[in-house]
């Protein structure tokens, strides 16, 4: 989406909340990272302090533990704080699937919880584990690990995305399509754009030789159109609802292509956790599936629900808000540390 919102702060906002999720979507109480003072640490869904900010940076919880950068190294903390994986990285990412990607001297591999690495540092870049598999890069192209390190399917795309149902996104020539996990093309390259599959579909953009039209739409599995709609701009199914574009205006369709909330928003995310982030007047705020604002557009940014709480920013204030709008902790932005620091674990590069 290209929003009308001027949106500020967004590199800050981008660093707290990662590539990801803002906590653990595992079975302990969540925890979400916050700054002080220029330093990272973690507090609980209530906003009270669990692992004090000491941390130059650190990522979210995912499986039980997070990275944290100590000394210019990453390693790992539980959630007591505890370093159980030594501080020996240049770079490492989340835990998927009890497995996490690791570099050290422009290579990565694979480590397990314990810190006994299980796929040698020997790749180029690495991303992390969906459904069995990663996509690795050796030689400047993309392709796919097991759990056991072995190549599944051997580097060859310019761009490879993590599989969802069983299919996964790769691009080649500037095209892009969709293989099963022995690496046949079973959606040809085509497409201008495209994103993975999401709730059954995918959306992917084609467009003219000529460069003159462009058509998005979604399809399914077997690259049959879904419906017959016709808008500017789309995202990913999420909650049942597919954020879509009209006229410089957004809106949500369900996956028979109805018009559930019409396009009334000068911007807005798809839906986590029963609410999205929607923008009116210049300010966001969040909606529920009728396209009721349930927390009204007072923020000059916000991000998604994740574990009950969303990060936004009003002023030079960055905090967290629950489902009810009450803010649980917020700091100004004089308190964070360094961009440089931050950027260590910021999720843009592996090595």
């Amino acid at each position: 989406m290209n929003p009308i919102l001027k949106i500020r702060s967004l590199i800050w906002v981008a660093v707290l909340i990662g590539a990801g999720a803002l906590a653990s979507c595992s079975n302990q109480a969540p925890l979400f990272r916050v700054f002080e003072k220029g330093k990272f640490g973690y507090v609980d869904a209530s906003g009270k302090t669990v692992i004090p900010a000491k941390y130059d940076q650190c990522g979210e919880f995912s499986e039980g533990l997070a990275s944290v950068l100590v000394g210019g190294k990453v390693g790992y903390i539980d959630k007591t704080g505890k370093l159980v994986v030594e501080a020996t990285y240049q770079n490492a990412g989340k835990f998927k699937e009890g497995l996490a990607y690791v570099a050290k001297d422009g290579k990565v591999g694979f480590i397990d919880q314990a810190g006994k690495v299980v796929i040698p540092l020997e790749w180029e870049f690495a991303s992390d584990f969906s459904e069995g598999m990663a996509a690795v890069v050796k030689g400047g192209k993309f392709g796919y690990v097991d759990k056991s390190g072995k190549s599944v399917v051997s580097p060859q795309f310019d761009v490879a995305t993590p599989f969802t149902s069983d299919l996964a996104l790769v691009v080649k020539d500037n095209l892009g399509g969709y293989i099963n996990k022995s690496g046949q093309v079973v959606i040809p390259f085509q497409y201008s754009y495209a994103t993975p599959f999401n709730e059954g579909l995918a959306m992917v953009q084609k467009t003219s030789k000529d460069g003159t039209q462009v058509e998005v739409y979604f399809i399914d599995k077997t690259a049959k159109k879904a419906f017959d709609v016709k808008f500017d701009s789309a995202e990913p199914f999420s909650g049942g609802l597919a954020l879509v574009g009209s006229q410089n205006k957004v809106g949500f369709i369900n996956a028979k292509g109805e018009t559930v909330i019409a396009p009334s928003f000068e911007f807005a995310r798809s839906f986590k956790e029963g609410l999205a982030v929607a923008a009116q007047d210049g300010k966001v705020g969040f909606i529920n599936p009728k396209g009721e604002f349930v927390i009204k557009p007072q923020y000059d940014n916000a991000q998604d629900f994740s574990d009950g709480l969303a990060l936004v920013l009003t002023g030079s204030e960055i905090g967290y808000v629950n489902t009810k709008g009450e803010k649980v902790w917020a700091k100004s932005e004089s308190e964070l540390p360094s961009l440089d620091d931050a950027n260590s674990l910021s999720g843009t590069s592996n090595q």
